[in-house]
């Protein structure tokens, strides 16, 4: 079994994050399990060539590792992701410019996943999924005033819940399947809390 990842704290590791195609590689492996590279190739339409190079990057950063006790004759590599998922703190990096385009290069790769996951919903979620799935969805948002202790406190209780939620998640896993038990489908979830200017750009007066 391989360790999980922890906080990524090196900026080098988080540089080999800041690729579309690698986070991709890193979420097949981590939501569906030990792949080859053949295999990642035919999901993604990427040649296995450039998929085992972009996996060896992401392997000498320990995000992904060989999985030897998949291979059967030991001419194909099978790969698995480290589980822990991908997470970072922009305070854990220097203040300065290259660390700031490194950041915001990881950041919008992301976002611009989480964003690609949504818009697929959006056109496609509820015909493949039907009305009842459709109906257990959730989509919200919400302008709250809050200082800034009061976000860090809303963000925290957030996470709880998600912790909570993803122990749950790995516990039915983890049980043998029940055909009494109810469906169940691989959930995902994301949400952002931020500051915004006013109307007019900028803190509103009581921002700080």
């Amino acid at each position: 079994m391989t360790d999980e990842t922890g906080r990524i704290r090196e900026l080098e590791t988080l540089r080999v994050i800041a690729h579309p195609l690698r986070v991709r590689l890193y979420e097949l492996l981590a939501t569906e399990g030990p792949s080859t590279a053949t295999q990642l190739s035919r999901k993604l339409s990427i040649p296995s060539n450039t998929l085992s190079y972009h996996l060896r990057q992401l392997s000498s950063h320990d995000l992904v590792h060989e999985a030897d006790d998949l291979s059967r004759d030991g001419r194909e590599r099978w790969w698995r992701a480290s589980p822990g998922g991908l997470h970072w703190s922009a305070e854990d990096f220097p203040d300065s410019p290259g660390s700031r385009a490194v950041l915001r290069a990881a950041e919008h790769v992301i976002a611009t996943r989480r964003v690609a996951r949504l818009r697929e919903w959006l056109d496609s979620g509820s015909a493949e999924w039907g009305p009842a799935w459709s109906a257990a969805a959730r989509s919200s948002d919400s302008m709250l005033t809050l200082s800034q202790d009061e976000l860090e406190q809303f963000g925290a209780e957030m996470e709880t819940v998600v912790a909570r939620w993803v122990d749950r998640s790995r516990a039915a896993k983890a049980t043998p399947p029940d055909k009494a038990a109810p469906a169940r489908a691989r959930i995902f979830t994301f949400f952002h809390a931020f500051p915004i200017g006013s109307e007019g750009g900028g803190p509103d007066e009581q921002g700080t």
